[in-house]
């Protein structure tokens, strides 16, 4: 029996361990650092990995996807990490948005103690995530091995291949930035309509009839009918969460290169926008 392994369950990570727990057909084994949502996936079906060296001893391919750099360091070569229970063989992949040269130097690291690594990172949100119809984007596919290729099958609706080994974080990357720019370009004309009494609903009919209205934008468009009064608590929480996601996401965008004069400045107002897109102004930096 094929052993899959699963670190990091978050929003997304959750989801997509549901799945893998529901489809593979294999053990599946994971950790997070949050007890809670190691129960929440021991009680579908999952063993608990006290560890990610834990994971990486009963599985044959292994999915990682944390936050940023720093955790994907932590949980390759950290104490308790995937080195701890390396083996030749064990394929890693993964499905954080982060830098491609994250990627690279995971790649490298992992070569060393027999261990392949590629990225196969994540859009879709978590609801395609519990389907099994996100979109995967791939570096190295042509590369990988049948139980991680297989993998990619159960979790995706799509899969894409983006070229080599980190081009799928890369992909991710420049996709995002396709992303948070509709979403301040849809709060600005939003704002604009509402303010000389017109109708946003008339906006989003309009802008949906020309074919230019994505579904994630469209969702998001929803954010900008609730009153700023009742943005507070859990919600606001939230929010400030993905305010900072989104500029860790851009600020790596920035990281990749200025390729065309000019093109860095949109990049740059996108992600000073972020607050004010989710309704959040005051944003912890570490967050980003």
């Amino acid at each position: 029996m094929t052993g899959y392994g699963y670190i990091g369950l978050g929003m997304m990570g959750s989801a997509m361990a549901e799945i893998l727990i529901r489809r593979s057909g294999g053990s599946v084994t994971v950790h997070d650092i949050e007890p809670a949502a190691v129960d929440a996936a021991v009680s579908l079906g999952a063993a608990a990995g006290a560890s990610a060296a834990e994971v990486a001893r009963a599985s044959d391919v292994v999915s990682v996807c944390v936050p940023a750099a720093t955790h994907i360091e932590a949980v390759l070569s950290g104490p308790g990490g995937i080195v701890e229970g390396a083996r030749e063989g064990l394929c890693v992949l993964i499905h954080s948005t982060v830098h491609p040269d994250t990627v690279l130097a995971a790649r490298d690291v992992a070569a060393e103690w027999g261990v392949s690594v590629f990225d196969a990172c994540v859009a879709g949100g978590a609801d395609n995530a519990r389907a099994g119809a996100v979109t995967l984007l791939a570096g190295g596919l042509d590369r990988m091995p049948p139980v991680a290729r297989e993998l990619l099958d159960v979790y995706a609706g799509t899969l894409i291949d983006a070229g080599p080994v980190g081009s799928g974080a890369a992909l991710k990357v420049a996709i995002n930035v396709m992303t948070y720019a509709q979403f301040a370009a849809a709060a600005a004309s939003h704002d604009m309509v509402a303010s000389t009494g017109g109708e946003p609903a008339a906006l989003l009919e309009a802008w949906r009839s020309m074919g230019q209205l994505g579904a994630l934008t469209e969702q998001y468009c929803a954010l900008l009918e609730i009153p700023a009064e009742h943005i507070r608590g859990e919600l606001l929480t939230m929010l400030e969460t993905q305010a900072g996601i989104a500029g860790k996401d851009l600020s790596l965008a920035l990281e990749l290169g200025r390729t065309r004069p000019g093109a860095a400045g949109v990049v740059e107002a996108v992600r000073a926008a972020m607050p004010a897109v989710y309704n959040v102004y005051e944003v912890n930096e570490e967050s980003e």
